[in-house]
């Protein structure tokens, strides 16, 4: 009985010590001091455009949330650990921005590509290959910033712009950049844009082309010394971290006559709204160009799987100029794979298909597009793929931009400054989880004026003069000091 009483006591001890702690809680008066207001703007996180996202989730990974054979709501995973704040709310966001740009630009962007890719397919015949019109898009539209008169018309006309004013089409590439990224959580999309400038030329470059691509295009500014191979590294390294090592480099090394580089790099990483199985992927044949068989491995759905529909159409197989097309989406169906391939009574060969897909244009092979069961055979597929496109814009009329002083808006004088090479580089994986691309796009700024000093590296003039009276004894020229 006394150890209950003794219980009993501290228990009610107890209580009256809490019910006093609660009343004197409940007179404190709140300040502020103290408050943690948690929707703070300064706690959110500000957009600044920034198209270099966080280290992305990888849709093959079966241990990720985006792993495609178990795809997941967005409303499951209200928050972003990184970001704070709902999927739903960035994809509300990407589509707003998305709504924002104009069709004019988009058909521009694709109208160019098309151009380029049907010329380049054409001069490697037999061979894999692979462009981004995006990434050559917004490597172009950074450069045509520094051009001016004459040069900057004959750019916009080449590049699709015509008319509209710059200060547009960069506002429709900072919105159109901002509609791609965050667009999907089983995506991941990285654009990233650089300037790399030689340290004797930094101090000239205009205030006003910093500010364009660095508002507009997000683009990170670098100084180095051009003369020193260390910046080679940098600026690989710089490339090979943007595109997740799927391209190691952009450049061998810097020309004698590089001021300036412009670079884009694009990363992207999809998983399929419906993966592929693995154990049903099988050999089959492929038929080659020069009429030879070869060998592919064909991805496939599992046995008890149900197929999914999807939006294709196919002419009739008598059809001598018929084709095939078919859309394999990627994540939450806004980004999707297209495949388009001449049926088995046309004999065109895949060039000329290309350059008739240019001709006809490329949305014309998507307006017919019906959802249905449609039968894929599709192989998985790999390569990397590199080219100049300086030839390719030459032929598409852009001349100037190759002249000194074509882009004297980058820069106060004495330079005269002008594109001495546009660079492309890509790779891609197609496989049963998605698909895994990459794409670099270097715009080369150089000038001819060479710094102070006599460099006697190119054919010159010489002269034996009487500095007395002023008479020349000799002048000549040297076109090859080894030739007598």
């Amino acid at each position: 009985m006394k150890k209950f009483m003794i219980l009993f006591t501290v228990l009610a001890m107890f209580f009256l010590v809490s019910c006093g702690g609660n009343s004197k809680d409940g007179d404190k008066t709140d300040t502020g001091d103290t408050t943690v207001d948690t929707g703070d703007t300064d706690t959110e996180p500000t957009d600044t455009g920034d198209t270099d996202t966080s280290e992305p989730t990888n849709p093959a990974d079966p241990t990720d949330s985006t792993d495609p054979t178990n795809p997941t709501d967005p409303t499951d995973d209200p928050t972003d650990p990184e970001e704070g704040g709902s999927w739903e709310a960035k994809y509300k966001k990407a589509d707003e921005h998305a709504e924002k740009v104009s069709e004019d630009v988009v058909k521009a962007n694709n109208d160019l590509g098309m151009k380029i890719f049907s010329r380049l397919a054409a001069a490697e015949a037999g061979k894999n290959m692979m462009i981004s019109p995006l990434s050559i898009s917004i490597a172009m539209a950074m450069s045509t910033n520094g051009a001016s008169g004459e040069n900057l018309d004959e750019m916009k006309e080449v590049l699709g712009f015509g008319e509209m004013e710059f200060s547009e089409i960069n506002s429709q590439f900072e919105q159109l950049i901002k509609s791609l990224v965050e667009a999907d959580k089983d995506m991941v999309l990285e654009i990233a844009d650089s300037v790399w400038m030689d340290d004797e030329f930094a101090p000239d470059v205009k205030q006003d082309f910093i500010d364009v691509l660095t508002e507009f295009y997000d683009a990170a500014f670098f100084t180095e010394d051009f003369q020193d191979e260390a910046t080679v590294t940098k600026i690989n390294s710089w490339v090979s971290e943007k595109t997740h090592e799927k391209i190691d480099k952009i450049i061998e090394k810097i020309g004698p006559n590089a001021v300036m580089y412009l670079i884009n790099a694009i990363y992207f990483k999809a998983a399929w709204t419906t993966s592929f199985d693995k154990n049903s992927t099988s050999e089959g044949i492929f038929m080659l160009s020069d009429g030879s068989e070869g060998k592919a491995d064909y991805m496939g759905f599992a046995y008890d799987q149900e197929e999914p529909e999807f939006y294709s159409y196919s002419s009739d197989w008598g059809d001598e100029n018929g084709y095939s097309v078919v859309r394999i989406p990627y994540g939450r169906d806004v980004f999707a794979f297209y495949g388009i391939v001449p049926n088995m009574d046309n004999k065109t060969n895949i060039d000329d298909f290309i350059a008739k897909i240019a001709a006809d244009g490329l949305e014309n092979y998507f307006s017919q597009l019906t959802e249905r069961k449609f039968p894929v055979q599709l192989p998985k597929f790999k390569f990397k793929y590199e080219k100049s496109l300086v030839d390719v814009f030459k032929e598409l009329g852009m001349q100037k931009a190759f002249v000194d002083g074509a882009l004297m808006n980058i820069a106060d004088g004495p330079h005269a400054p002008f594109i001495s090479d546009i660079y492309h580089k890509t790779f891609v994986e197609v496989n049963e989880e998605g698909t895994e691309a990459a794409a670099v796009t270097s715009v080369e700024v150089g000038e001819n004026a060479m710094p102070s000093g006599f460099f006697a590296t190119r054919p010159f003039v010489f002269v034996i003069r009487d500095d007395r009276t002023g008479s020349v004894l000799f002048i000549g020229k040297v076109e090859n000091p080894k030739a007598e």
